[in-house]
């Protein structure tokens, strides 16, 4: 492959590099176990209450999905509720991704509101998310909600 590339033209090498992410992407989709096949559909709900950390309020994250999108990626989706008396902003969605095998695959975070965004007491904002991980390699994730006090 790399005498191949030392032949091509700059312009060629670009273009033909920049295929090598696409493929990666679409080959997944023809070996998808036969786990993934029986569970394309992966729902959790979390209700959990507001831990407070310092100026920090960690959020329930209700209504969570955790589906194959139509090109075989994760796609995560559900509401984010503010348990706590305090009004929060920079709402953001935490994650980590691991195989089968519990094999740690990524750790993500997404601001899930913009930052003139205040999330009321028993307000709750809502969020999908796609994530460049192979929905055939998902074993296990962990996904939090979190955000700032307004002071």
């Amino acid at each position: 492959m790399r005498n191949k590339l030392a032949s091509l033209s700059k312009y060629q090498k670009i273009q033909y590099l920049t295929l090598i992410p696409l493929i990666s992407i679409c080959i997944p989709s023809f070996n998808i176990d036969v786990q993934a096949q029986q569970s394309s559909s992966i729902n959790n709900t979390f209700n959990g209450t507001a831990n407070v950390k310092s100026d920090r309020i960690n959020l329930a994250i209700e209504n969570l999905v955790v589906d194959r999108s139509v090109t075989n990626l994760v796609e995560i989706k559900g509401d984010v509720k503010n348990n706590s008396t305090l009004d929060v902003h920079e709402v953001k969605v935490s994650a980590e991704y691991y195989d089968k095998t519990g094999t740690l695959l990524e750790k993500i975070e997404h601001f899930i509101t913009s930052p003139s965004f205040i999330l009321k007491p028993n307000a709750q904002v809502s969020f999908d998310s796609l994530e460049v991980i192979g929905f055939h390699k998902l074993g296990d994730y962990n996904i939090v909600a979190s955000g700032e006090t307004i002071k």
